[in-house]
């Protein structure tokens, strides 16, 4: 049974009466997707370790005349995950949209070690795999249930800055693939999000020196379109493979980077 906060907006949207699950709600393009599927008309679970981040962007969604609830969860705490997907099983029937964003950086070049590629690989890997794996009951109860990965242009093409960052994203690519395949005879269709450089609160304190204009600058010269990526920019993709207007795509790539992987 949904508990939500607040009530949907008035004249609907296309995700109108739907449930959407999205992590890393908080900040950035979480955050941009959370308000865009609830305004949208879905009721938002939206889940962050930040937690007061989190109640923010449920308090603009209730704001606005939408519906939404905050979960305070370190889901790479893997007893912190099992409480919350217990306790979202526990509250609700059904889940529409599961929209699995959470990620991190992790270590740069090759400076590295067995921890810091264990925990990258827990954030960026497991949790999404861990998330879907629990919630595949309550996506076969919505008859046309959209899972939504983040991985990343990284998965793509690679970087050399973020080696095992973009294994990891690649590795995102590969299960959503597969799950594609698995769940399709569940009516359950699943896509994965490819952003380039975004300009994210978290993206802007990677970068030290206070250098950050010039790099974005510089970087953006390296783009087709001009320019990175507002959070909004993938929002709006995401809303679209939330969707039925992407009801006959399943198992796509869909790079979100100005162009960059075009050539």
């Amino acid at each position: 049974m949904t508990a939500p906060a607040g009530a949907a907006p008035a004249g609907g949207g296309v995700l109108q009466g739907k449930t959407a699950l999205v992590t890393a709600a908080a900040s950035g393009m979480g955050r941009a997707g959370a308000l865009l599927f609830a305004a949208q008309g879905a009721h938002v679970i939206a889940a962050d370790v930040n937690g007061q981040g989190c109640e923010d962007a449920v308090a603009e969604i209730v704001r606005a005349g939408g519906s939404a609830e905050a979960h305070t969860v370190d889901l790479g705490d893997r007893e912190a995950l099992d409480a919350f997907l217990t306790a979202v099983e526990t509250t609700h029937d059904v889940i529409d949209v599961l929209y699995n964003h959470v990620g991190i950086t992790g270590p740069t070049r090759l400076d590295f070690d067995a921890a810091a590629w264990d925990e990258c690989m827990r954030v960026n890997v497991w949790v999404p795999t861990a998330v879907t794996q629990r919630l595949v009951p309550l996506l076969r109860r919505s008859g046309s249930a959209s899972i939504i990965f983040t991985s990343s242009q990284a998965g793509i093409s690679g970087t050399a800055a973020l080696p095992v960052y973009a294994a990891s994203k690649g590795a995102v690519i590969q299960f959503m693939k597969s799950v594609a395949l698995l769940l399709a005879p569940d009516g359950i269709r699943a896509n994965a999000i490819c952003p380039g450089l975004t300009n994210t609160a978290g993206m802007r304190s990677a970068f030290a020196g206070g250098l950050i204009e010039e790099t974005l600058a510089a970087f953006a010269k390296s783009v087709p379109l001009g320019r990175v990526a507002e959070p909004e920019d993938v929002a709006t993709v995401a809303l679209f493979l939330a969707s039925d207007a992407s009801k006959y795509m399943t198992g796509t790539v869909l790079p979100v980077d100005g162009g960059v992987t075009a050539g």
